[in-house]
C-alpha cells in the first residue's frame, strides 16, 4: 500500500497537469465546432434568394429579396450534428470537477506516505508535494470552468435559442393551417 500510495504523491501533479491541458484542447476544440454548428444554422435561417424581374413596359430589371425555403429535415440535419457537438460540451464540462479531487488525492497521498517521517525536512517536502497538487487541481479547474463559462455555454444558448424560435415558428404556422400547395 505503501508503494502505491508513493507512486501517486509522486505523479500526481504530471497527472494533473497533462490531464489540464488535454481536457483545455479539447474544449478550444468543441468551442470552435459549436461555434461553426451556429454560424451554418443562423445562415440557413436567414437564408435569402434574389428574386429578378423585368418590367414588361420600360424592359427594367428589378431584384428584390425573398426567403429561401428552409425544410425541416434540414434543420433536424443541422440540429443532430449541433447535438453531436454538445453532448461532448457538456461531456467535457462534467470532467472539470475531478482536478479539485485529483489535487485532495495528491495532498492526501502525499501526507500519508510521510506521517510516520521522524524527520521534519522530509514531512516539510513531502507537504510542498502535497499542496501543489491541490493547487495544480484548483488552478485547472478555476481556468476551465471560467472559460466553458464565457466561450461555448454563450454558443450553445444562442443555437438552442435560434432552434426553438424556428420550431415555434413552424407549429405556429401548421396550427394557424398556413399551409401552401407547392
Amino acid at each position: 500500500m505503501e508503494g502505491f500510495i508513493d507512486v501517486i504523491s509522486r505523479n500526481i501533479n504530471t497527472v494533473i497537469v497533462i490531464l489540464g491541458i488535454v481536457i483545455f484542447t479539447l474544449i478550444i476544440i468543441n468551442a470552435f465546432k459549436l461555434s461553426y454548428h451556429r454560424s451554418r444554422i443562423d445562415d440557413v435561417m436567414k437564408r435569402k434568394r434574389k428574386k429578378r424581374t423585368i418590367g414588361s413596359k420600360t424592359w427594367e430589371m428589378n431584384e428584390s429579396e425573398e426567403d429561401e425555403s428552409v425544410t425541416p429535415e434540414m434543420i433536424r440535419d443541422y440540429e443532430k450534428e449541433f447535438n453531436h457537438t454538445r453532448s461532448l460540451y457538456f461531456m467535457y464540462i462534467q470532467l472539470i470537477p475531478i482536478f479539485p479531487l485529483l489535487g485532495i488525492l495528491g495532498t492526501v497521498s502525499g501526507l500519508m506516505s510521510q506521517v510516520v517521517a521522524e524527520n521534519i525536512d522530509a514531512l516539510y517536502a513531502s507537504l510542498n508535494i502535497a499542496l501543489g497538487s491541490t493547487w495544480w487541481g484548483l488552478i485547472f479547474a478555476i481556468t476551465l470552468k471560467f472559460i466553458v463559462a464565457l466561450f461555448p455555454g454563450k454558443i450553445v444558448d444562442d443555437v438552442e435559442i435560434m432552434l426553438d424560435d424556428y420550431y415555434n415558428k413552424f407549429n405556429d404556422a401548421l396550427a394557424k393551417k398556413n399551409i401552401v400547395e407547392e
